[in-house]
């Protein structure tokens, strides 16, 4: 009868201390998130891009109209990261005061095959072509050709001058290093 008391008593305690009032923090739990980076689907392409200046060249007033375009009928760009992009093609046109068309040319980055590297002709986009400077008889617009990854600093600078006859010449621009060392 003891043993009986015994067990029942110790159930009775358990009971009790079971019930009894918890003790409530105020840390609040919260499970983590894992963020998975999107994966890249398809085949990218580089924003579209239109471009337009009134300048000064051989005395009188021309418009420079440019509009880059992805191209899909073109072999596609490679990053570094191995993401395929659509190549571009960039039009340039140059229009006279009175609106008649001085100039209309659609590059591609064949044009600029002799300027570039293997690594840069098998993988590299056409990136850009904008207006520079005028130069005496010619108007100069810069480029480059590269990977078509916006935080890239793999390119290859191109310029094309282009003179008053209409005559184009294509050639490999300069990289100007802009790091300064100062010696320390």
């Amino acid at each position: 009868m003891k043993k009986k008391k015994l067990i029942l008593s110790t159930l009775a305690l358990l009971s009790l201390v079971s019930c009894g009032k918890k003790e409530e923090t105020k840390d609040i739990i919260i499970e983590p998130t894992v963020q998975e980076v999107p994966k890249t689907v398809g085949t990218q392409q580089m924003e579209e891009m239109d471009f337009e200046q009134v300048v000064q060249w051989i005395g009188a007033d021309y418009k420079v109209i440019v509009h880059r375009a992805a191209d899909e009928s073109l072999p596609k760009a490679t990053d570094e990261t191995g993401v395929k992009y659509y190549d571009n093609k960039i039009n340039i046109r140059i229009v006279r005061s009175d609106g008649s068309e001085f100039f209309n040319r659609t590059f591609s980055k064949s044009d600029f095959s002799a300027q570039l590297d293997d690594k840069t002709r098998k993988n590299g986009a056409l990136l850009g072509l904008m207006y520079s400077k005028t130069e005496g008889n010619n108007i100069i617009f810069e480029g480059s050709v590269g990977s078509p990854d916006q935080v890239s600093e793999d390119f290859i600078p191109v310029v094309v001058k282009l003179n008053r006859m209409g005559s184009l010449s294509i050639s490999r621009g300069t990289i100007i290093d802009t790091d300064v060392d100062d010696g320390v």
